[in-house]
């Protein structure tokens, strides 16, 4: 139950302060703005090294050539053919949320109160100090039933379709990409290929063509303190430039910079391309061209659609509406918008340098998520926690008491950061949503949106000691093994919720044994597995496993996303999952 990483350096080990920083440009990489010569020495000394990143880093700073006329056709305003609105949001708990006290509800005795005998340590169950109060406890609203943690969320139960049978695996990043991309034989290191996609991705390429900004995300894969940047370059790990030019990522920053992002393109969307951009394109192009497959003929032309496509749309854009966007006092005092959440965090996880991912809080992507469906410039929204690793919780069983044991501590408590994060913005922005007409079909906004809440993994709340007992060593090691041992570690027990007006409102599949602690399979159409007992979650007497019985994972919820939205998930990507068909209303 332990990254990679934390194997040879300990637990996620984050540093407790957290830098709040105004945000530099629109990406991460658009600061480092590179010169034709640099262009043109980088493209020479390896296929592989230019980046479709770094051409639109330069065509934003310096325009673009002139494009073929088959470029052009590629890249005409799909709008004419029909207007077929959908809208999808991921809200990502990045760092893994306790399910037990979420939607992987477990009730369970509290010792970190009520202790046991030294022979019984394994059996302990350790929750928050309050677990059992009001307040902290496990409830049942409808056919809903839920840990604390959710309660803040239960004015959108009707409209939502809880998943607490589901099971991942327990690596940060490993379970991070299989959230973007699904459940297939993805390997973190190998460059991703043409027909893999991110679950935003092959929305964006069904949805996306008519919009300016189609698919809009607000994390930044690099960010994660356990990965190498030298070794997560070009098109491994999460790539953004998969599918068509309509569907690739685009990093959106804060407020400031997509605004000024916006007013650029909106201002130069008739400018002539300027002698420098001919002389770039050519120099450049006869060393790219002899090669049609070279990755950086590839980078090229993605780059080049990407940025032609926003020019082109730049024209349509309203000045007086972007020099407005993400400034509304009102909306910002709807989502409780303070100035400090519009900047940008960094944060150090296992000694490295800090990282960010270049993001405001949930709030205010929410907010800005928004406003950007309210004037028709984005579809699909991957809205992410903004500090690093802020829920990943570990403890050790030690550090659940005071030092001398007599004063109980508990596990963390992470309610303080799911309701500033996911429910209070989470809730505006759907209460936003159906208030808000979508153009003249007497439907709202929310009639075609759909929402996913997710996390990579779940925590757990106990620890086996027996290994550490039964050791021939002194004592007092046994002891300072057992207390140091992580009983808050990533834990594939987890759970994921569904919203939307075409989501079957107040439902619940699976659910956790109480006696198992583990989730109970599903059937094809959201039952159990009969051959479980529904409560206990234990294998009933004289029975197997039933033929068909799984337990779905991100790549369930990433099928299910997209059929949510009307498409049809296979073949889109590499995701092997089905869909949860039973989570539509009928």
């Amino acid at each position: 139950m332990t990254d990679e990483f934390d194997t040879v350096h300990g637990s996620c080990d984050i540093d407790p302060e957290i830098r709040f920083e105004a945000p530099p440009a629109l990406h991460p990489a658009a600061a480092q703005r590179i010169t034709r010569r640099g262009l043109i020495g980088k493209a020479a000394t390896s296929a592989a090294a230019i980046g479709a990143l770094e051409l639109l880093s330069y065509f934003n700073a310096y325009g673009a050539p002139v494009m073929s006329k088959k470029a052009t056709e590629m890249l005409a305003d799909k709008a004419k053919e029909g207007d077929d609105p959908h809208f999808l949001i991921y809200w990502y708990v990045e760092g893994g949320w306790d399910s037990f006290d979420m939607f992987s509800p477990l009730l369970t005795a509290n010792n970190v109160i009520h202790r046991l005998p030294y022979n019984q340590i394994s059996d302990e169950m350790y929750r928050v100090l309050k677990f059992g109060e009001a307040n902290y406890g496990i409830y049942k609203q409808g056919n809903l039933r839920y840990g604390y943690l959710a309660e803040a969320g239960s004015s959108l139960f009707n409209d939502m379709a809880v998943l607490s049978s589901m099971s991942t695996g327990e690596f940060h990043s490993g379970e991070r990409l299989n959230c973007h991309m699904g459940h297939y034989n993805l390997v973190l290191t190998d460059d991703r290929q043409p027909d893999e996609r991110d679950v935003m991705q092959a929305f964006a390429e069904e949805y996306g063509r008519p919009y300016l900004l189609p698919n809009i995300g607000w994390f930044w894969w690099l960010a994660d303190g356990e990965l190498n940047e030298q070794q997560y370059t070009g098109r491994k790990g999460f790539y953004a430039d998969l599918g068509p030019t309509w569907a690739h990522t685009i990093y959106a920053g804060t407020p400031a910079n997509l605004r000024r992002f916006l007013l650029r393109m909106q201002a130069s969307s008739t400018n002539v391309v300027n002698q420098q951009v001919n002389r770039f394109v050519d120099e450049l192009s006869p060393q790219l061209t002899k090669d049609c497959s070279m990755e950086a003929v590839k980078s090229y032309n993605s780059a080049l659609g990407i940025y032609q496509n926003l020019a082109a749309s730049g024209g349509g854009l309203n000045r007086s509406m972007l020099d407005t966007l993400f400034q509304d006092p009102v909306l910002k005092q709807k989502f409780n918008v303070q100035p400090e959440d519009e900047l940008i965090t960094y944060t150090s996880v296992n000694n490295q340098k800090a990282r960010t991912k270049f993001t405001p809080a949930t709030n205010v992507q929410a907010m800005m998520a928004y406003e950007l469906m309210r004037a028709g410039l984005s579809t699909c929204f991957f809205i992410e926690t903004r500090n690093i690793r802020e829920f990943d919780s570990h403890r050790g069983r030690g550090s659940l008491w005071s030092p001398d044991g007599k004063v109980p501590y508990g596990q963390t408590d992470q309610l303080g950061m799911m309701n500033p994060q996911v429910w209070q913005p989470l809730t505006t922005l759907v209460e936003l949503l159906k208030s808000t007409p979508y153009k003249n079909t007497g439907k709202s906004l929310w009639d075609f949106t759909n929402i996913v809440i997710t996390s990579e993994f779940g925590r757990t709340i106990s620890g086996d000691v027996s290994g550490i007992q039964s050791m021939k060593i002194p004592m007092n090691k046994i002891t300072d093994m057992i207390n140091g041992q992580d009983v808050s570690q990533h834990w594939h027990v987890t759970s994921a919720a569904f919203l939307g007006a075409n989501v079957r409102g107040n439902t619940q599949w699976g659910g956790v044994g109480s006696r198992t602690h583990m989730p109970v399979p599903l059937m094809a159409d959201g039952s159990m597995d009969p051959a479980y007992h529904p409560v206990t979650g234990e294998l009933i007497a004289g029975r197997k496993p039933s033929a068909g019985a799984w337990l779905p994972d991100h790549g369930d919820v990433y099928a299910t996303a997209l059929y949510l939205s009307g498409i049809n998930p296979k073949g889109k990507g590499r995701n092997e999952r089905p869909p949860m068909t039973y989570i539509k209303r009928i």
